[in-house]
């Protein structure tokens, strides 16, 4: 069993791990190993591969701060599946190289497991649910191959 404690835990340290840009080897020590799945609409990422293809899309970003709260529990499992709420707080650099402040709220649904090899909980799916940019606080350029920023993915709202 998995408690909801366990699942907060790791997705607080997912938050750290990601407001520092950290390597993509280090975040996969954190997930199920190849089968862990980055999933946003119709866009799968697995494994390692997958969140070195993740990597360069956060690269225009910076000053970064998730602050994830509303944290349920979907199931109770096995696995864990839980949902929450998050502030991503950020900066751009824009095609032009000056920067922008940019605020949204997302909405993600995690599943976690014990990894067979030790028993420590781990990620084994991370899905973006939704990404709604704040008024006044969106992004000044899209960019469908960017699906942090591609407006058919993610809400844009009047800046």
């Amino acid at each position: 069993m998995i408690s909801h404690y366990d699942g907060i835990a790791l997705i607080k340290r997912w938050a750290e791990l990601f407001d520092v840009h950290a390597s993509p080897s280090i975040i996969y020590g954190y997930t199920s190993g190849e089968d862990f799945l980055i999933k946003f609409g119709d866009t799968e990422l697995r494994g390692l591969e997958g969140l070195n293809a993740h990597h360069p899309l956060k690269e225009q970003f910076f000053d970064e701060h998730h602050l994830y709260y509303d944290f349920q529990v979907e199931s109770a499992g096995p696995p864990l599946v839980m949902t929450t709420r998050m502030v991503w707080d950020t900066h751009r650099r824009r095609s032009d190289g000056s920067a922008e402040h940019l605020i949204a709220d997302l909405h993600h649904r995690w599943t976690f497991i014990r990894r067979p090899a030790d028993g420590r909980v781990v990620f084994q799916r991370h899905e973006l649910l939704s990404l709604a940019y704040r008024d006044g606080a969106a992004p000044s350029e899209s960019d469908p191959n960017n699906l942090h920023i591609d407006p058919r993915r993610v809400a844009f709202a009047r800046r």
